[in-house]
C-alpha cells in the first residue's frame, strides 16, 4: 500500500484511501495470524520438516539448540519465506501465514530470535519442532545503570504529551506523587488523568527500576490502555504487560514468567486478577512500588464490585506501596470512603467545567446514516464510534461516497496504516474517521467538532472517554447520541457470548462432555458451537468457557501433536465459579452494563451533558491538600 505521510496532500490521501478500502475485507478477517506481525512473541510449529533429510537433523537436536530465522526472499514458491536453521543445517520454514506478516518487518530491519519450545514425535510419528519466537526490540534503558537512564524525564513527557504544556492540575498531581504521597486526583473527562500515572510510572522504571500496577474496572479498558502504553512507552524501553482473565495461554505464560523473574515495569490489570494472584506480586522481584487505582469511585460502590472493596487490604499485604487514585466522580460519601480505604493523604481536584460541549439527543434515530451525513458535510473534524468493525467499515464506505475524505479504523487495520490515519486526521487531510473504541485511546486530538455515538457503549467510562474527545481545544463541539433500546439487546448478546452466564456454562460443560471420546474432546471451538447449536453460543463463548473450566479445575486444555484438545478431569462434587478470574470479570462487566443502561437510556440530555463535561466532588473541602 502506498503510504503517505501525515502531511500528505489530497492526491496521496486518495491513493491511500483507495488501497485501504480495497483491503477492507482482509482487515475484517479474524484469523489467528491477523496481528502476529505486531506481536512481541509467539509459538509456532516448523513446517516442511519431513523433506530433504531434515528428520535426521531434527533427531539430533536438543532443547537448548541455537536456532536462527533467515529470510529467503528468493524462494521460488513464496517471496515471504523464512527459513529455520540450526547452524548451517536447514530444519524447515515458518508457516506461510506467519511469514507473510513478519517478513516485511524483517526486511525493514526487525530481528526475530527463536528457541526450541519442544521437540515432538518419534516412533512411528514424524519428528517435529515447536518454536518460541520473540521479536527483539531496542532496549537502551536495560543496558544503562539504574539512575543513569539513556531516556530523560523530559523525553518521556514529550512522548506522552507532545508539545502541549502540563495543565496546572496535572502538575499538582505529579508534584504530590513525586513527593511520595498517597494521592487522589479528581479530574473530569479529557483533563489528562492518564498522564498523571503514565509519567511517574515510566520515569520510575527508567531511573530506579520501580514497578507500577494499574487497576482498571473492565478488561476492555485495560486492553485499550495497554495498547496505548505499548505504543508510547515500549520504544523507550518500558516493559508493559496486561493481566486479566481473557488473555490467551501464551500471553498468560509470558506474564507469569515476568512476574516470577521481575521482568516487567507496568502491568495493566483488573482488580480481580490482581487479587487472585496477589502472592505473585508480593515477591521481592515483583513487588510494585506504585499502585494506580483508575475509576476509583468503585471503591465506594464496592457492593457492585467487591474486588474494588478489597484493594485497600491487598495493598497493605504488599507492604503499603504508594497509591495514586484517579476518578472523575467523587461525591462526599465516595470521597470519604476512598480516602479511608486507600490511605490517601493528598488530593487534587480540578473543578474545570467543559462548557464548550453540548449533548445532542438523537437517541433512537431511525436513519442514523442520514443523520450523520447531513452533519459532517460541512467543515470540521468528526469521529463516528461503532461497536462493530464491519459496521464501521460499511458506514465509512458510504460516507466516503458522499463527502470524500473518510477512513475506517479498527484493531484489524495494521499498525502502520492506523498511524497514518491518525496523522492524516490530525493534520486535516481526513475530516471523518469511523472507528471502534480502538481509535482515540492515548491520542489527544484537540479540534474534533463532532462525536457520533452510533452504538451503545458498554459502560460509563467508555461513554465518557469517547464523548470527551470532542472539543479539547475549548471551542464549541457536539456529542450526538444515536443509540437506543435496540442497541442494548445487541450489547447483551455480545456480552453473553464473551462472558457466559453460570447457566450457559453449566449447559456447555454437560454438552461438551457428551461430545468427548474417552474423556477428551478434539474439535475446533467454532465447530463445537455449531454442533451444539445453543442460544448465544459461538466459538468465542466456547473458548471463554474452556478457560473458566480450566481455572476451576474441570478440564485441562492444550495443543499436542494431534492439535487442540480439551481433557475432562475427574468430576468434583461442587465447583465454585467465583474462583475463576474470567468468570468474575464477566459478571462485573454484565452488572456494569446494566447499571450504565439505567442511566444512559433514561436520563435527560442535560444530565448526560453534566456527566461528560464536569467532575463530581465534595463542595466542603479544599481543592488541594
Amino acid at each position: 500500500m502506498q503510504q503517505p505521510s501525515g502531511s500528505a496532500g489530497p492526491a496521496d490521501a486518495k491513493d491511500f484511501l483507495d488501497q485501504l478500502y480495497l483491503r477492507r475485507d482482509e482487515y475484517l478477517e479474524r484469523d489467528r495470524f491477523a496481528t502476529i506481525g505486531e506481536a512481541t512473541q509467539f509459538f509456532t510449529k516448523v513446517v516442511g520438516v519431513t523433506f530433504d533429510g531434515r528428520q535426521d537433523v531434527i533427531g539430533g537436536l536438543t532443547d537448548d539448540a541455537d536456532i536462527e530465522l533467515r529470510r529467503d526472499s528468493g524462494n521460488a514458491f513464496d517471496p515471504n519465506a523464512i527459513g529455520v536453521y540450526y547452524g548451517a543445517l536447514h530444519l524447515g520454514y515458518l508457516r506461510r501465514e506467519i511469514a507473510q506478516r513478519i517478513a516485511p518487518n524483517m526486511d525493514a530491519g526487525a530481528k526475530y530470535l527463536a528457541a526450541i519450545g519442544s521437540l515432538t514425535g518419534g516412533g512411528t510419528r514424524s519428528l517435529g519442532v515447536n518454536l518460541y519466537v520473540r521479536r527483539e526490540r531496542e532496549r537502551r534503558v536495560r543496558n544503562a545503570p539504574l539512575g543513569k537512564s539513556a531516556v530523560s524525564a523530559d523525553a518521556v513527557l514529550h512522548e506522552l504529551l507532545g508539545d502541549a504544556p502540563l495543565r496546572p492540575a496535572q502538575r499538582a498531581v505529579l508534584d504530590r506523587v513525586e513527593a511520595g504521597r498517597n494521592t487522589l486526583a479528581v479530574l473530569g473527562t479529557g483533563r489528562g488523568k492518564s498522564l498523571c500515572f503514565q509519567f511517574p510510572a515510566a520515569v520510575g522504571a527508567l531511573e530506579r527500576g520501580l514497578k507500577t500496577v494499574v487497576l482498571y474496572p473492565l478488561r476492555a479498558l485495560a486492553n485499550d490502555q495497554y495498547a496505548a502504553l505499548v505504543r508510547r512507552l515500549e520504544p523507550l524501553g518500558i516493559r508493559v504487560l496486561r493481566a486479566n482473565g481473557a488473555i490467551d495461554a501464551d500471553e498468560r505464560a509470558d506474564l507469569m514468567d515476568a512476574l516470577a523473574t521481575g521482568a516487567w515495569d507496568i502491568i495493566c490489570s483488573t482488580p480481580e486478577f490482581f487479587g487472585y494472584h496477589l502472592d505473585r506480586f508480593a515477591t521481592d522481584v515483583s513487588r510494585p512500588r506504585l499502585i494506580v487505582v483508575d475509576e476509583t469511585h468503585h471503591v465506594f460502590e464496592s457492593k457492585h464490585r467487591p474486588a474494588y472493596g478489597r484493594i485497600g487490604a491487598e495493598i497493605s499485604k504488599l507492604g503499603s506501596p504508594q497509591v495514586l487514585a484517579l476518578t472523575a466522580t467523587a461525591s462526599d460519601d465516595a470521597f470519604a470512603r476512598i480516602v479511608e480505604a486507600l490511605g490517601i493523604n493528598a488530593w487534587v481536584i480540578d473543578p474545570t467545567v467543559r462548557a464548550n460541549l453540548s449533548v445532542i439527543d438523537a437517541r433512537g434515530t431511525a436513519n442514523k446514516f442520514a443523520y450523520i451525513a447531513a452533519r459532517v458535510a460541512g467543515s470540521g473534524k468528526s469521529i463516528v464510534y461503532c461497536n462493530s468493525r464491519s459496521e464501521a467499515t460499511k458506514i465509512a464506505e458510504k460516507l466516503r461516497a458522499t463527502i470524500g475524505e473518510v477512513a475506517f479504523y479498527h484493531a484489524g487495520v495494521p499498525t502502520a496504516e492506523r498511524n497514518l490515519i491518525e496523522g492524516m486526521f490530525r493534520n486535516g487531510v481526513l475530516r471523518v474517521v469511523v472507528a471502534t473504541s480502538a481509535f482515540g485511546e492515548g491520542i489527544d486530538l484537540p479540534d474534533v467538532r463532532n462525536i457520533f455515538l452510533y452504538h451503545l457503549n458498554f459502560d460509563v467510562t467508555e461513554f465518557n472517554q469517547q464523548a470527551g474527545r470532542a472539543g479539547r481545544d475549548g471551542a464549541r463541539a457536539e456529542i450526538h447520541l444515536l443509540f437506543g433500546d435496540k442497541d442494548r439487546r445487541i450489547n447483551d448478546y455480545i456480552l453473553e457470548r464473551a462472558a457466559p452466564t453460570s447457566y450457559t456454562l453449566r449447559l456447555l460443560y454437560l454438552e461438551m462432555k457428551k461430545l468427548a471420546t474417552a474423556g477428551t474432546l478434539r474439535l475446533p471451538y467454532s465447530e463445537i458451537a455449531a454442533i451444539l447449536d445453543m442460544d448465544k453460543v459461538d466459538g468465542l463463548t466456547v473458548s471463554a468457557a474452556v478457560r473458566i473450566f480450566e481455572e476451576v479445575g474441570l478440564v485441562k486444555a492444550g495443543i499436542d501433536d494431534d492439535g487442540r484438545f480439551v481433557m475432562f478431569l475427574p468430576a468434583r462434587n461442587k465447583v465454585d465459579l467465583t474462583q475463576s478470574t474470567r468468570y468474575v470479570e464477566g459478571v462485573a462487566e454484565r452488572e456494569s452494563f446494566a447499571r450504565f443502561c439505567g442511566l444512559v437510556l433514561n436520563a435527560q440530555a442535560d444530565v448526560l451533558e453534566n456527566v461528560i463535561n464536569r467532575p463530581i466532588y465534595p463542595a466542603s473541602i479544599p481543592l488541594t491538600q
